[in-house]
């Protein structure tokens, strides 16, 4: 049963919070209480999203803050992981949220601009537009320096490749970094990590995933053979009338057609976990699970919430999975959370939606490589069994195994029928030959014939008088 310890929104900044060592000694001290309850220890830890609280806008050194919290982030994850994982950094996912963002550089990006541009209220709030607008000042501005306004990204990006520096393969699949993938296979498991952070900066709060991300996950769940796919980004989907920043649903219906059966995300400061369906002809659903606020400020906390974090407990044979919200009480300790939305328990079980099948182009590159394995080692008819049932017996790839492992076999007669029709000079004369050790003359002559075209004329002249002299003798 895999089990996720499902943390977000640490917001680690310079100013009064809780420490990260009051937060790990409350999460190892509730850790006790789970075994008591029947909750599995956590087989990796997922972060989704706001590691710290950035800069303001008039911070005095805003890149200097920035560093600072991002290393005290770095300390609290490297703590966390050294308790709960083995300090097995490639079990800890981590995301970005809006929180990840530099504002300052997207600010000092900007140029205002007169007159406001037409239908600014919706360029604004677009990814790609080039135009923003700020309340507070009534001003449209214009993002006039690319590079600068891309580097908002930078401090994340730089923080997460240290942070999985020297890990093989490392799950940072997307040249932009926007993109966590990793297997799991001792959990039938694999985890997509998604930043929802594109178009995000100090005017627009939108939540929104780069569709290259979007594209390179579907290729990589289309090859792979793990049971069950979690997907994880920072934006909740959902949001109030006067609300910008939250991430459309039609993302995650598309995440869901990928076959993602879990969902889960932060942003929100509270907790909550329900199927979202994608009501298709082929009729799917997600489990999306948000988690509250591990660490942000009292004054940010949503009125009646407490700091929380959930454990998500993954169980494909019973089909269910259960989400156990954990509470931070006044005074420091974390305990199961009674929800009304659960029914005044502090867990919720949920219907694991169907798994998808996926990976078969996956297991024929496995067992191929694996064949080609075999016949290095000279396990020939090893290389033959992982052959065996595998589609496409014209595939050039597998065509060249089973070659190879009946020549090694010496298997001759075999070997004449799949040289047949010969795709080379190469297996012409191969063919050829093979046909005379086993005199079968007329065949050879025949084949010969066949392949005329693919010969120079000197080796077809020297195959004929080879057949003949063989056939004399």
């Amino acid at each position: 049963m895999p089990t996720l310890l499902h943390i977000s929104d640490l917001h680690r900044t310079s100013e009064p919070r809780l420490t990260n060592s009051e937060l790990i000694s409350a999460i190892l001290s509730d850790s006790e209480r789970w075994d008591l309850e029947g909750i599995p220890r956590p087989d990796l830890i997922v972060v989704s999203g706001d590691l710290i609280q950035g800069a303001a806008l008039d911070a005095t050194d805003p890149d200097e803050l920035v560093t600072a919290q991002y290393g005290e982030a770095e300390d609290f994850l490297t703590c966390l992981g050294q308790e709960l994982v083995d300090s097995d950094r490639s079990r800890i996912v981590i995301v970005p949220g809006n929180h990840d963002v530099h504002w300052r550089r997207s600010l000092n990006a900007m140029k205002p601009i007169r007159p406001t541009p037409e239908g600014i209220a919706k360029r604004a709030l677009q990814a790609n537009s080039g135009l923003r607008w700020s309340w507070n000042d009534q001003q449209a501005y214009e993002i006039a320096d690319d590079p600068l306004y891309a580097s908002r990204f930078q401090p994340f990006r730089e923080f997460l490749t240290n942070f999985y520096e020297g890990i093989e393969p490392n799950p940072i699949v997307a040249e932009n970094g926007d993109l966590f993938f990793r297997e799991y296979p001792d959990l039938d498991l694999l985890v997509a990590g998604f930043a929802s952070w594109h178009g995000n900066d100090c005017f627009c709060h939108v939540g929104e995933i780069r569709p290259e991300s979007l594209a390179i996950s579907q290729k990589l769940m289309a090859t792979s053979r793990m049971q069950t796919a979690v997907a994880v980004w920072h934006h909740s989907i959902s949001g109030g009338p006067r609300s910008q920043d939250y991430m459309d649903q039609r993302v995650v219906h598309r995440l869901v057609d990928f076959g993602f059966a879990i969902g889960l995300h932060g942003h929100q400061h509270f907790p909550g976990a329900a199927p979202f369906e994608l009501r298709l002809p082929n009729l799917t659903s997600m489990i999306v699970v948000g988690a509250g606020s591990l660490a942000v400020g009292d004054n940010e906390l949503p009125m009646g919430e407490r700091r929380q974090f959930n454990v998500v407990v993954i169980d494909p044979d019973s089909g269910f999975v259960t989400i156990h919200v954990r509470g931070m009480s006044p005074a420091g300790v974390f305990t199961g959370a009674h929800r009304d939305d659960f029914g005044g328990k502090t867990f919720v079980e949920l219907k694991l939606p169907p798994q998808k099948v996926r990976g078969e182009a996956h297991a024929v590159a496995q067992r191929l490589d694996d064949a080609t394995t075999a016949i290095g080692n000279k396990q020939y008819d090893q290389a033959l069994a992982l052959l065996d049932g595998l589609p496409d017996r014209r595939s050039t790839e597998r065509r060249q195994i089973e070659i190879e492992a009946l020549r090694g076999l010496g298997e001759n007669a075999k070997l004449i029928e799949l040289l047949n029709p010969p795709q080379n000079i190469g297996e012409v004369v191969e063919r050829v030959q093979l046909l005379v050790d086993a005199r079968r003359f007329d065949e050879a002559m025949s084949g010969l014939r066949a392949s005329e075209a693919m010969l120079p004329v000197s080796t077809l002249r020297d195959m004929r008088e080879m057949i003949a002299v063989r056939r004399m003798t």
